[in-house]
C-alpha cells in the first residue's frame, strides 16, 4: 500500500513540474495596440475635399471639391494634433485641433473628437499610409439651417 501511494504522488509530482513548463510559450503575439499610435499616423496627407451642403430637408444645395492637406502630428500619448490646411472652397482657413488616437497597424488608427471648438464632431481612420477624414458642421443663414458633410481622402508623402 506505501509504495502504490509513493509511485502516486511520484506521478503527480512529475505531472505538475511537466505542467509548469508547458505553461510556457516563446513565440511573439502582436500586440492588441500599439502604446504610441499618434505618433504612428503623425505626418503630412495630401488629397481630395469633398464638400456636400445640404438643407434641413437633406436635399443637396451645393457641392465643392478641392485639394487639400491635413497634417497630424503627436501631441502626447493616445492624442494627435490635427491640422485642415486652406483648401478653398471647403476649408477657408487653416483649422487646428485636437484628437483622440487608437489602435493599430493591423486593423488601422482611429482619431475621434466629439467635443471639438474648431471643427465640430470628426474622425478619420489612418490605414496603410492613407487616410479618410470627416467632419460635419451645421450652417445657420437666416432662418434657413444647412449642413456641411466634408469628406477627405489623401495619401501619407511626409511622415514626421
Amino acid at each position: 500500500m506505501k509504495a502504490m501511494k509513493k509511485k502516486t504522488y511520484l506521478f503527480l509530482t512529475l505531472i505538475m513540474a511537466l505542467m509548469t513548463f508547458s505553461a510556457c510559450s516563446d513565440d511573439d503575439d502582436e500586440a492588441v495596440g500599439t502604446q504610441n499610435p499618434e505618433q504612428e499616423v503623425a505626418g503630412t496627407y495630401i488629397g481630395t475635399w469633398n464638400q456636400k451642403l445640404t438643407n434641413s430637408s437633406g436635399e443637396l444645395q451645393d457641392e465643392n471639391e478641392a485639394t487639400g492637406t491635413i497634417e497630424l502630428s503627436a501631441n502626447r500619448q493616445w492624442v494627435a494634433n490635427v491640422t485642415l490646411k486652406q483648401a478653398d472652397p471647403v476649408v477657408k482657413e487653416e483649422i487646428s485641433d485636437v484628437a483622440n488616437c487608437s489602435g493599430n497597424s493591423t486593423s488601422g488608427y482611429i482619431l475621434t473628437n466629439n467635443k471639438s471648438a474648431n471643427l465640430g464632431n470628426f474622425s478619420a481612420k489612418v490605414t496603410n499610409g492613407e487616410i479618410t477624414f470627416i467632419y460635419v458642421t451645421t450652417i445657420t443663414e437666416g432662418r434657413k439651417t444647412y449642413t456641411s458633410t466634408n469628406t477627405f481622402t489623401g495619401t501619407l508623402t511626409t511622415a514626421e
